[in-house]
């Protein structure tokens, strides 16, 4: 298990398939309903309290992001969120994957660079798809959990990035037309 603060708000920790095997779930079984899922995240936040001389607060709300790693194990962050009112206080959210990010390039150059920029940066996302709509050209990049930062500050040089824009998003996915690389 390695545990790594990034910031006062969040922590990433990665698990390896021994790690997951030691703490009895799989990746596919991590739900929050889940009790046993509870358990382990109770585990996790102990340990990295141990290890960080350091605790996430507990008493707000608190992201947990898990995505698979390629060696059979997974990688889960945990963010604080802000309390924005009385009744999202002790309020956990699990996500297993990141929102993808949509991406409209400034002009064709822009896109052709944006295309190998992200070949370069494949580690960080999942998968992608280009489509154009409207005379754009757009990518829909699918960012692993700890990526969507680092994508979307990549290609901020090349044009515009969306997040959580999902009418968007699936206006391009039905009505655009998709790119096959």
């Amino acid at each position: 298990m390695k545990i790594e603060a990034i910031g006062e708000e969040k922590i990433l920790v990665a698990l390896s398939d021994k790690d997951l095997s030691e703490l009895d779930i799989t990746y596919d079984e991590m739900d929050y309903s889940n009790i046993e899922t509870r358990r382990v995240i109770w585990t996790i936040l102990d340990e990295a309290k141990r290890s960080l001389g350091k605790s996430i607060d507990t008493d707000g709300r608190i992201l947990i992001e898990v995505t698979p790693s390629d060696d059979g194990g997974c990688i889960m962050c945990f963010t604080t969120m802000p309390v924005t009112d009385y009744k999202s206080k002790k309020k956990l959210i699990m996500k297993k994957e990141a929102d993808p990010i949509l991406f409209k390039a400034l002009d064709q150059n822009a896109f052709l660079d944006a295309i190998e920029i992200l070949k370069e940066s494949s580690d960080s996302y999942r998968n992608s798809e280009i489509f154009s709509y409207n005379k754009n050209f757009y990518f829909i990049i699918y960012p692993k959990i700890t990526g969507s930062e680092k994508i979307a500050y990549i290609l901020s040089d090349f044009g515009e990035t969306y997040f959580g824009e999902v009418e968007f998003l699936n206006r391009i996915l039905e009505y655009g037309e998709k790119f096959n690389f």
